[in-house]
Protein backbone atom coordinates (compact mmCIF):
# COMPACT_ATOMS: atom_id res chain seq x y z
CA UNK A 1 0.00 0.00 0.00
CA UNK A 2 1.58 3.37 -0.78
CA UNK A 3 2.02 6.79 0.86
CA UNK A 4 -1.26 8.16 -0.31
CA UNK A 5 -2.54 5.22 2.17
CA UNK A 6 -0.24 5.85 4.88
CA UNK A 7 -1.29 9.68 4.54
CA UNK A 8 -4.98 9.42 4.27
CA UNK A 9 -4.71 6.68 7.38
CA UNK A 10 -2.84 9.42 9.87
CA UNK A 11 -5.61 12.07 8.96
CA UNK A 12 -8.82 9.88 9.40
CA UNK A 13 -10.50 10.08 13.05
CA UNK A 14 -11.69 6.21 12.91
CA UNK A 15 -11.95 3.45 15.54
CA UNK A 16 -9.50 1.10 17.01
CA UNK A 17 -7.49 -1.07 19.40
CA UNK A 18 -6.18 0.68 22.47
CA UNK A 19 -6.74 2.34 25.49
CA UNK A 20 -5.21 4.77 27.54
CA UNK A 21 -4.62 8.47 27.35
CA UNK A 22 -2.03 8.65 24.63
CA UNK A 23 1.42 7.89 23.88
CA UNK A 24 4.75 8.47 25.03
CA UNK A 25 6.60 10.50 28.26
CA UNK A 26 5.89 9.20 31.57
CA UNK A 27 8.83 8.05 34.30
CA UNK A 28 11.21 5.63 34.82
CA UNK A 29 9.71 3.14 37.67
CA UNK A 30 9.53 -0.47 37.86
CA UNK A 31 7.15 -1.95 35.32
CA UNK A 32 4.67 -4.52 36.70
CA UNK A 33 2.85 -7.52 34.88
CA UNK A 34 -0.64 -7.86 35.82
CA UNK A 35 -3.73 -9.88 34.80
CA UNK A 36 -6.15 -7.93 32.89
CA UNK A 37 -9.83 -7.84 34.38
CA UNK A 38 -10.84 -4.24 33.31
CA UNK A 39 -9.40 -0.91 31.93
CA UNK A 40 -10.55 1.02 35.18
CA UNK A 41 -8.64 -1.23 37.43
CA UNK A 42 -5.07 -0.61 35.33
CA UNK A 43 -2.51 1.27 37.56
CA UNK A 44 0.60 3.26 36.08
CA UNK A 45 3.53 1.14 35.17
CA UNK A 46 1.43 -1.47 34.26
CA UNK A 47 1.99 -4.43 31.57
CA UNK A 48 -1.37 -6.25 30.88
CA UNK A 49 -2.16 -9.42 28.34
CA UNK A 50 -5.73 -9.16 27.21
CA UNK A 51 -7.07 -12.20 25.51
CA UNK A 52 -8.94 -11.83 22.32
CA UNK A 53 -10.02 -12.77 18.64
CA UNK A 54 -8.85 -11.58 15.73
CA UNK A 55 -9.18 -11.65 12.06
CA UNK A 56 -6.48 -11.07 9.10
CA UNK A 57 -5.83 -11.18 5.25
CA UNK A 58 -2.36 -10.96 3.39
CA UNK A 59 -1.66 -8.71 0.52
CA UNK A 60 -0.15 -8.29 -2.19
CA UNK A 61 -0.04 -4.50 -3.91
CA UNK A 62 1.45 -2.12 -6.63
CA UNK A 63 1.46 1.77 -6.26
CA UNK A 64 -2.74 2.32 -6.71
CA UNK A 65 -4.47 -0.84 -5.64
CA UNK A 66 -4.24 -4.34 -4.24
CA UNK A 67 -3.86 -7.00 -7.02
CA UNK A 68 -4.65 -10.41 -4.65
CA UNK A 69 -5.86 -10.85 -0.80
CA UNK A 70 -6.16 -14.23 0.82
CA UNK A 71 -8.12 -14.70 3.54
CA UNK A 72 -5.78 -15.79 6.67
CA UNK A 73 -8.88 -16.96 8.83
CA UNK A 74 -9.89 -16.23 12.56
CA UNK A 75 -7.67 -16.65 15.91
CA UNK A 76 -9.62 -16.97 18.49
CA UNK A 77 -6.25 -17.24 20.57
CA UNK A 78 -5.07 -13.80 19.19
CA UNK A 79 -3.88 -10.98 22.27
CA UNK A 80 -3.06 -7.62 22.32
CA UNK A 81 -0.37 -6.40 25.47
CA UNK A 82 -0.12 -3.31 26.49
CA UNK A 83 2.00 -1.38 28.69
CA UNK A 84 1.60 1.85 30.70
CA UNK A 85 4.04 4.20 31.92
CA UNK A 86 4.10 6.31 35.08
CA UNK A 87 1.44 8.61 33.73
CA UNK A 88 -0.79 6.23 32.67
CA UNK A 89 -0.35 6.47 29.04
CA UNK A 90 0.48 3.60 26.59
CA UNK A 91 4.02 3.56 26.20
CA UNK A 92 4.32 -0.15 23.83
CA UNK A 93 1.32 -2.36 22.37
CA UNK A 94 1.75 -5.21 20.69
CA UNK A 95 -0.56 -7.83 18.57
CA UNK A 96 0.00 -11.14 18.67
CA UNK A 97 -1.69 -13.58 16.18
CA UNK A 98 -1.20 -17.57 14.83
CA UNK A 99 0.01 -15.43 11.60
CA UNK A 100 3.03 -13.17 13.50
CA UNK A 101 2.98 -10.43 16.02
CA UNK A 102 2.95 -6.79 15.18
CA UNK A 103 4.78 -4.26 17.48
CA UNK A 104 4.75 -0.10 18.67
CA UNK A 105 7.13 1.45 20.67
CA UNK A 106 6.57 5.17 21.88
CA UNK A 107 10.31 5.82 21.81
CA UNK A 108 10.54 5.37 18.44
CA UNK A 109 7.96 4.95 17.14
CA UNK A 110 4.81 7.46 16.30
CA UNK A 111 1.79 7.33 18.65
CA UNK A 112 -0.94 10.35 18.20
CA UNK A 113 -3.69 10.41 20.42
CA UNK A 114 -7.07 12.37 19.81
CA UNK A 115 -10.08 11.21 21.60
CA UNK A 116 -11.29 8.37 20.98
CA UNK A 117 -8.34 7.27 18.80
CA UNK A 118 -4.56 6.52 19.10
CA UNK A 119 -2.95 5.81 16.12
CA UNK A 120 0.58 4.36 15.99
CA UNK A 121 3.12 3.99 12.83
CA UNK A 122 6.52 2.32 12.74
CA UNK A 123 9.08 4.29 12.50
CA UNK A 124 10.25 2.76 9.23
CA UNK A 125 6.09 3.89 8.13
CA UNK A 126 5.34 0.24 7.11
CA UNK A 127 3.28 -0.74 9.89
CA UNK A 128 0.25 1.34 11.01
CA UNK A 129 -2.33 1.30 13.56
CA UNK A 130 -5.48 2.54 15.35
CA UNK A 131 -6.89 2.21 18.11
CA UNK A 132 -10.20 3.39 20.08
CA UNK A 133 -9.50 4.57 23.64
CA UNK A 134 -12.14 2.31 25.90
CA UNK A 135 -13.00 4.58 28.41
CA UNK A 136 -13.90 8.28 25.35
CA UNK A 137 -16.15 5.07 24.34
CA UNK A 138 -17.72 4.19 28.07
CA UNK A 139 -15.99 0.94 27.20
CA UNK A 140 -14.62 -1.09 30.52
CA UNK A 141 -14.12 -4.29 29.38
CA UNK A 142 -13.24 -4.77 26.01
CA UNK A 143 -11.90 -2.79 22.77
CA UNK A 144 -10.89 -2.80 19.35
CA UNK A 145 -7.91 -2.24 16.74
CA UNK A 146 -6.72 -2.70 13.04
CA UNK A 147 -3.59 -2.29 11.46
CA UNK A 148 -1.92 -2.82 8.30
CA UNK A 149 1.39 -4.40 7.87
CA UNK A 150 4.25 -4.05 4.99
CA UNK A 151 2.95 -0.43 3.58
CA UNK A 152 5.43 0.56 0.93
CA UNK A 153 6.21 2.82 -1.74
CA UNK A 154 5.56 1.49 -4.77
CA UNK A 155 5.14 -2.26 -4.68
CA UNK A 156 4.02 -3.88 -1.06
CA UNK A 157 3.03 -7.06 0.45
CA UNK A 158 1.56 -7.75 4.62
CA UNK A 159 -1.37 -8.30 6.07
CA UNK A 160 -4.84 -6.84 7.20
CA UNK A 161 -6.26 -7.40 10.26
CA UNK A 162 -8.65 -6.55 13.22
CA UNK A 163 -8.84 -7.47 16.69
CA UNK A 164 -11.38 -7.43 19.88
CA UNK A 165 -9.69 -7.96 23.24
CA UNK A 166 -11.34 -7.86 26.67
CA UNK A 167 -12.30 -9.54 29.45
CA UNK A 168 -14.62 -12.38 28.65
CA UNK A 169 -18.07 -13.04 30.84
CA UNK A 170 -17.78 -16.81 31.94
CA UNK A 171 -20.98 -18.86 30.10
CA UNK A 172 -22.23 -19.48 33.41
CA UNK A 173 -23.39 -15.73 33.96
CA UNK A 174 -24.23 -14.93 30.37
CA UNK A 175 -28.13 -14.07 31.07
CA UNK A 176 -30.61 -16.61 30.39
CA UNK A 177 -33.88 -14.09 30.12
CA UNK A 178 -35.02 -11.23 29.06
CA UNK A 179 -33.19 -8.67 26.24
CA UNK A 180 -31.07 -6.08 25.96
CA UNK A 181 -29.49 -3.54 23.12
CA UNK A 182 -25.93 -3.19 22.93
CA UNK A 183 -24.40 -0.16 20.67
CA UNK A 184 -21.10 0.82 19.35
CA UNK A 185 -19.06 1.06 16.62
CA UNK A 186 -17.39 -0.96 13.82
CA UNK A 187 -14.16 -0.59 12.02
CA UNK A 188 -12.08 -1.97 9.71
CA UNK A 189 -10.47 -2.06 6.21
CA UNK A 190 -12.54 -2.69 2.71
CA UNK A 191 -10.74 -3.56 -0.55
CA UNK A 192 -13.75 -3.32 -3.47
CA UNK A 193 -13.45 -5.28 -6.87
CA UNK A 194 -11.10 -2.89 -8.46
CA UNK A 195 -8.53 -2.88 -5.36
CA UNK A 196 -8.96 0.47 -3.93
CA UNK A 197 -8.14 0.10 -0.38
CA UNK A 198 -11.05 2.39 1.80
CA UNK A 199 -10.56 2.94 5.75
CA UNK A 200 -14.00 2.00 7.57
CA UNK A 201 -15.73 3.13 10.64
CA UNK A 202 -19.64 2.94 11.16
CA UNK A 203 -22.15 1.87 14.16
CA UNK A 204 -23.15 -1.24 15.24
CA UNK A 205 -26.22 -2.51 16.98
CA UNK A 206 -26.70 -5.97 18.50
CA UNK A 207 -30.55 -7.06 20.01
CA UNK A 208 -29.85 -9.52 22.16
CA UNK A 209 -32.45 -12.44 23.03
CA UNK A 210 -31.07 -14.23 26.05
CA UNK A 211 -34.21 -16.76 25.96
CA UNK A 212 -32.97 -17.46 22.33
CA UNK A 213 -29.32 -16.96 22.50
CA UNK A 214 -29.90 -15.07 19.56
CA UNK A 215 -27.96 -11.86 18.26
CA UNK A 216 -29.64 -9.61 15.97
CA UNK A 217 -26.55 -7.58 14.42
CA UNK A 218 -26.53 -5.08 12.23
CA UNK A 219 -23.71 -2.35 11.18
CA UNK A 220 -24.55 0.90 9.64
CA UNK A 221 -23.51 4.72 8.62
CA UNK A 222 -20.31 3.11 7.46
CA UNK A 223 -17.95 5.97 6.69
CA UNK A 224 -15.32 5.44 4.58
CA UNK A 225 -12.05 7.09 3.78
CA UNK A 226 -10.74 6.49 -0.14
CA UNK A 227 -6.77 5.17 0.11
CA UNK A 228 -5.48 6.89 -3.30
CA UNK A 229 -7.42 10.05 -2.91
CA UNK A 230 -8.36 10.69 0.08
CA UNK A 231 -12.13 11.39 -0.78
CA UNK A 232 -14.33 10.46 2.31
CA UNK A 233 -17.96 9.37 2.02
CA UNK A 234 -20.47 6.75 3.03
CA UNK A 235 -21.26 3.21 1.25
CA UNK A 236 -24.46 1.66 2.44
CA UNK A 237 -23.21 -1.47 0.50
CA UNK A 238 -21.49 -2.20 3.61
CA UNK A 239 -24.47 -2.11 6.08
CA UNK A 240 -23.91 -5.74 7.31
CA UNK A 241 -26.51 -7.72 8.63
CA UNK A 242 -27.16 -11.43 10.46
CA UNK A 243 -28.19 -13.65 13.41
CA UNK A 244 -25.55 -14.74 15.62
CA UNK A 245 -26.24 -17.55 17.96
CA UNK A 246 -24.19 -19.21 21.34
CA UNK A 247 -24.64 -22.00 23.29
CA UNK A 248 -26.41 -22.85 26.32
CA UNK A 249 -23.61 -21.91 28.62
CA UNK A 250 -21.21 -20.34 26.23
CA UNK A 251 -19.81 -16.72 26.29
CA UNK A 252 -19.17 -16.75 22.27
CA UNK A 253 -21.67 -15.96 19.60
CA UNK A 254 -21.53 -16.43 15.45
CA UNK A 255 -22.93 -16.70 12.72
CA UNK A 256 -23.66 -15.54 9.08
CA UNK A 257 -23.37 -11.83 7.81
CA UNK A 258 -24.02 -10.11 4.69
CA UNK A 259 -23.71 -6.87 3.12
CA UNK A 260 -24.39 -5.99 -0.75
CA UNK A 261 -22.54 -8.37 -3.03
CA UNK A 262 -20.80 -9.32 0.12
CA UNK A 263 -21.38 -12.63 2.34
CA UNK A 264 -19.26 -14.04 5.04
CA UNK A 265 -19.11 -14.45 8.71
CA UNK A 266 -19.07 -12.66 12.13
CA UNK A 267 -17.83 -14.01 15.69
CA UNK A 268 -16.96 -12.38 18.94
CA UNK A 269 -17.63 -12.77 22.69
CA UNK A 270 -19.39 -10.75 25.61
CA UNK A 271 -17.26 -9.09 27.69
CA UNK A 272 -17.84 -8.20 31.49
CA UNK A 273 -18.78 -10.01 34.88
CA UNK A 274 -22.69 -9.68 33.72
CA UNK A 275 -22.05 -9.47 29.57
CA UNK A 276 -22.24 -5.38 30.31
CA UNK A 277 -20.54 -5.68 26.28
CA UNK A 278 -20.03 -7.45 23.70
CA UNK A 279 -17.54 -7.24 20.80
CA UNK A 280 -16.09 -9.92 18.04
CA UNK A 281 -14.81 -9.69 14.28
CA UNK A 282 -16.24 -10.42 10.67
CA UNK A 283 -14.76 -10.86 7.61
CA UNK A 284 -16.49 -11.07 4.14
CA UNK A 285 -15.24 -11.43 0.65
CA UNK A 286 -17.32 -10.16 -2.64
CA UNK A 287 -16.13 -10.09 -6.50
CA UNK A 288 -12.87 -10.76 -7.30
CA UNK A 289 -10.66 -9.23 -4.47
CA UNK A 290 -13.42 -7.66 -3.00
CA UNK A 291 -12.85 -7.94 1.22
CA UNK A 292 -14.11 -6.53 3.98
CA UNK A 293 -12.86 -7.61 7.09
CA UNK A 294 -13.00 -5.43 10.53
CA UNK A 295 -14.08 -5.55 14.72
CA UNK A 296 -16.86 -4.27 16.49
CA UNK A 297 -17.55 -3.49 19.94
CA UNK A 298 -20.86 -2.36 22.12
CA UNK A 299 -22.75 -1.49 25.20
CA UNK A 300 -25.47 -2.34 26.97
Amino acid sequence: MNNSLKATLLCCSVSLLVTGCGGGGGGSSAVVKRSFTSFSAIPPNTIVDIEGQSVESSYVANSTSVTSITDLGTDSTAKATLTYDSNGNISKLSIATDNGTVSWDSSSDSFSYSAPTLEVLSANESNYGVAIVAEDMGWDYQTLGSWVTGMGDINSAGRIGSISVGSRTDGSAVPTTGSATFVGITSGVYIDSAGTAFFVAGNTSINADFSARSLNFTTFNNNTVNGNTGATGVNSDLNLSGTLTYAAGSNNFSGSVNGTGLTGSASGYFYGPSAEEAGGTFALTGSGVENYTGAFGSKQ
